[in-house]
């Protein structure tokens, strides 16, 4: 979806909120309480066990004000930026490389090949359908990028006589699910973790079982509401709305070839895959090498399906073009830790949160730090700038809670995650629903029950977690 593109849509629907106008009042904010919040500090000690830098729950003390001046307001933007530049520039390659892959076709040729395969078989084509896209959330940190699948997804499912609803799920809402489990999501778990100096996608079989775990519960929901509608198209929650055909295509009179090039391009992804859980898990690779390892799998996509020196070049650069927007957003975010931490109110807020949460036993306090998390979702929707705001101050905290900082990074992505579905101010999930001619609100009232499901198990997950200390620390 082209950033125009989504900027009509807020317009349609009367929202106009930019997530930078949104950090930088943030930003104000902070400077401003740092005139009225107390300093404070923490004593940091070494942990004997693993070498991090830990604070002293019991240490904590005032110190002198030291407030920020309008100056380091602005400061810390470009601060921020250079502090950040590791992770900005991961993902930039990130999404360069992934846009790559796309251009040669290898979903279109594959999404096809299944919906001709299973023809007459619609109801095992709904769970498919969401594997491969939740796959594609959870490996490659697809969101905004699976909008362009949008109108193949709804066309699918119109095609197999369920509605435009059917349509998002097996697209969108499957991304979405992959995307917060995040088995292996550089834009999310990879960020998390990084700056939780936690080993890169570590976890990785935990979070597998959250992906089938959410998998089996979105794949359930969805299956029901399809059947029922199909037996009864009346019960349609889009059945008085008017579709526009002309914005779809007709499956029965296209046919995409699923080339051998095609193929060899998901050995390659698979390969590569293999590769970035082996060094990350034998020599400690982090971000710059599996940066590397996503820049192979797009040129050698490339090459592989003969793009052309020149068509790759411009991919990438494309794709490193559209994610420019939420990766920028890291850095401003990290200002905001910036002017908390140099102003020394960071402990102070930190000590006062872990004062709330400290009378509760631990598996309480995960989950109150996962409807933390939740809340703060609803303001900032971008995943990577959330974790570069969330992640500075939940981990310490997790620390002197005693609770894993793994265990802490899962109520982040749960948290960031399962309410994005049904917010009003996600230019992702508006686009989505323009796209496939359904109002948001009857979107709303087919998620509603579904994301008071999904919170339940997120809270059931977060205790299984922390009970089993989940690490590697």
């Amino acid at each position: 979806m082209q950033q125009n593109e989504v900027k009509k849509v807020n317009e349609k629907k009367g929202f106009s909120i930019n997530t930078y106008v949104l950090l930088f009042c943030i930003l104000i904010i902070v400077v401003i309480l740092t005139y009225i919040i107390p300093a404070g500090q923490f004593e940091r000690v070494e942990d004997v066990n693993t070498g991090r830098m830990l604070a002293d729950p019991e240490s904590f003390h005032y110190i002198e004000k030291n407030p920020a001046s309008l100056f380091d307001l602005f400061l810390s933007i470009p601060r921020g930026m250079v502090d950040s530049a590791k992770i900005i520039f991961f993902i930039f390659i990130i999404s360069g490389s992934v846009q790559i892959v796309n251009a040669t076709g290898a979903i279109n040729a594959g999404l096809l090949r299944l919906t001709k395969t299973f023809e007459g078989k619609e109801k095992l084509l709904i769970p498919i359908f969401m594997i491969f896209f939740s796959f594609t959330g959870a490996f490659l940190g697809f969101s905004e990028e699976n909008i362009v699948f949008v109108p193949l997804a709804v066309s699918v499912a119109r095609y197999l006589g369920y509605d435009g609803i059917v349509g998002i799920c097996i697209s969108y809402l499957a991304t979405q699910v992959g995307f917060f489990a995040g088995m292996m999501n550089p834009f999310n778990v990879g960020v998390a973790q990084g700056i939780a100096n936690l080993p890169m996608f570590s976890g990785i079989g935990f979070r597998f079982f959250i992906w089938a775990v959410f998998m089996l519960i979105t794949a359930w929901f969805v299956m029901s509401y399809a059947e029922k509608i199909k037996k009864n198209p009346e019960l349609s929650l889009v059945a008085d709305i008017k579709f526009d055909e002309s914005k779809f295509v007709d499956l029965s009179k296209i046919d995409i070839k699923l080339t051998f090039g095609h193929k060899l391009i998901y050995l390659v992804f698979i390969a590569a895959i293999v590769a970035i859980l082996y060094g990350a898990y034998n020599f400690g690779w982090y971000v710059q090498e599996i940066a590397a390892i996503f820049l192979i799998i797009g040129i050698v996509s490339g090459l592989i399906c003969k793009l052309g020196v020149t068509q790759i070049a411009n991919e990438f650069v494309a794709g490193a073009k559209g994610i420019t927007f939420g990766a920028l957003i890291v850095g401003v975010a990290k200002g905001i830790y910036l002017i908390m931490s140099d102003s020394m109110i960071l402990d102070t807020m930190i000590n006062s949160t872990v004062g709330i949460l400290d009378i509760f036993p631990s598996s309480l306090s995960i989950i109150g730090l996962f409807i933390i998390q939740w809340f703060i979702n609803i303001i900032i929707t971008s995943s990577t700038g959330l974790a570069a705001i969330a992640m500075p101050i939940l981990t310490p905290i997790a620390d002197m809670l005693k609770i894993n900082r793994q265990v802490t990074v899962i109520a982040f992505q749960l948290g960031d995650g399962i309410n994005g579905s049904i917010l009003p101010t996600s230019s992702t999930l508006l686009a989505t629903c323009a796209m496939a001619d359904v109002p948001f609100d009857r979107w709303f009232k087919f998620m509603f029950k579904l994301i008071m499901i999904w919170t339940g198990a997120s809270c059931i997950i977060l205790i299984i977690a922390n009970v089993m200390k989940l690490g590697p620390f």
